[in-house]
């Protein structure tokens, strides 16, 4: 599922959708837009032959320290694709990177291993494991989606015929960390992650360029967008906005990604009036790589990641197979 594309200039004409309804959450301007959304649903992703499950926030040990995190596995029939990082939030450190291919022969399994990342779904209580698993370096946590408060809501939708979305933010998390050979495993904690599924539900003769944004500040707020730039697109950019209280609020149609000159990442809502920008701490690792992230200062710091990717393409190669 794996196909690199760099965009110079990205406009998504984002359709925003409304999280958390709340009697407080401002109506939306001319030029915005707020839908109601339904509860957190079933993991339909689970039986696609092509699915993509993303992980992403920040997490605090038991002394007040952040870190933030990405994990994102594909799925593309036999073939898996993991990508994991992990940043200190204090130093700016990246901490850990992981990217692996594996060919899964029995992937039916719902746990599954590529190459040192691991993601496990339990139906029995409904949660995910993911994470890392190195020598001295690495994360393990746990996400419960049973329990989730009335205002924890979630969006589904065609974004195309045949490939779904559905994004939401988890119930909490708990988990350990390390962070290299001389430093002991530390417990860590979040009240939420975000999580986000893409899948193929119907055959695509061709891949499908998405971009997606995923941000999480420090106060608390957060922010997510999906653009699938195509014609033919059912509504192919989902957008939605959460302030430090976790509330919904209404944000502009029009939302900008792009790479200035300098080599920064600017990601510019008109309202909320808001530029993000930040420094791609992967782009000396791998100019081949799929992902953007990287801490973000000014008003608004936090951590934000932005995925390039091709949605439903045939499969490559693999590099490597576990069973």
């Amino acid at each position: 599922m794996r196909h690199v594309k760099f965009y110079g200039f990205l406009l998504l004409g984002l359709f925003m959708t409304a999280a958390f309804p709340s009697d407080k959450t401002a109506a939306p301007r001319p030029g915005e837009a707020v839908e109601s959304e339904t509860p957190v649903a079933n993991i339909l992703s689970l039986s696609a032959k092509q699915a993509d499950w993303v992980f992403s926030g920040a997490v605090t040990n038991e002394s007040g320290e952040r870190y933030n995190y990405y994990f994102e596995l594909q799925r593309n029939d036999l073939q898996f694709q993991a990508q994991a990082i992990l940043v200190d939030a204090q130093t700016g450190e990246l901490v850990l990177h992981e990217q692996s291919d594996s060919l899964i022969d029995d992937p039916e399994s719902s746990q599954w291993r590529v190459g040192k990342a691991f993601l496990r779904f339990n139906a029995i209580n409904n949660s995910w494991i993911f994470g890392v698993k190195g020598k001295d370096r690495g994360f393990n946590f746990k996400v419960d989606m049973l329990g989730l408060s009335g205002t924890n809501y979630s969006r589904q939708q065609d974004i195309r015929n045949g490939i779904e979305l559905l994004i939401n933010q988890t119930g909490r998390l708990n988990g350990h960390l390390q962070t290299g050979e001389n430093n002991q495993e530390q417990f860590v904690t979040a009240k939420k992650a975000w999580f986000r599924q893409v899948w193929v539900s119907k055959p695509q003769t061709l891949g499908h360029p998405m971009t997606a944004v995923l941000c999480e500040f420090n106060d608390g707020g957060g922010f997510y967008a999906v653009n699938l730039k195509e014609a033919d697109a059912l509504r192919g950019a989902v957008a939605g906005f959460r302030n430090e209280e976790g509330t919904a609020v209404p944000v502009s149609q029009f939302v900008t990604v792009k790479k200035d000159k300098s080599g920064l990442w600017v990601i510019h809502i008109p309202s909320p009036k808001l530029t993000l920008t930040l420094k791609d701490m992967l782009e000396q690792l791998n100019t081949r790589h799929q992902l953007v992230a990287g801490l973000v200062k000014g008003v608004k710091p936090g951590f934000c990641a932005i995925s390039l990717q091709d949605i439903g393409q045939t499969p490559a190669s693999p590099s490597q197979k576990t069973t």
